[in-house]
């Protein structure tokens, strides 16, 4: 589940770095954006060696769901709400259930 978990961060890193590459227009911002996104695909792919690929993919995605809600209040300035915080509920039910 480590794999999944380094997928994960590696894909919200990516996240935070791809506002700033502005429609992939400015170029180092974009090859970290690249390099993230080849780096948790190698984690991802890591992953699914030792567990099922519809669990580690979505507990993966769950994950990163989480992490870009937190990213956009805490970095971005955005705002959450009461229909997001119930979808982030959702989200985090699900990927415990499919932890089991």
């Amino acid at each position: 589940m480590s794999n999944v978990i380094l997928a994960s961060v590696s894909f919200s890193f990516g996240s935070i770095v791809m506002k700033s590459t502005a429609g992939f227009t400015k170029v180092w911002p974009s090859l970290l954006l690249a390099a993230c996104f080849v780096i948790g695909a190698a984690f991802l792919a890591r992953a699914v060696m030792s567990a099922p690929v519809s669990t580690a993919v979505t507990v993966g995605l769950g994950i990163e769901a989480i992490a870009a809600l937190a990213i956009g209040l805490l970095l971005l300035g955005e705002r959450i709400t009461p229909v997001q915080l119930m979808g982030l509920a959702f989200v985090v039910g699900g990927v415990a259930l499919l932890r089991r």
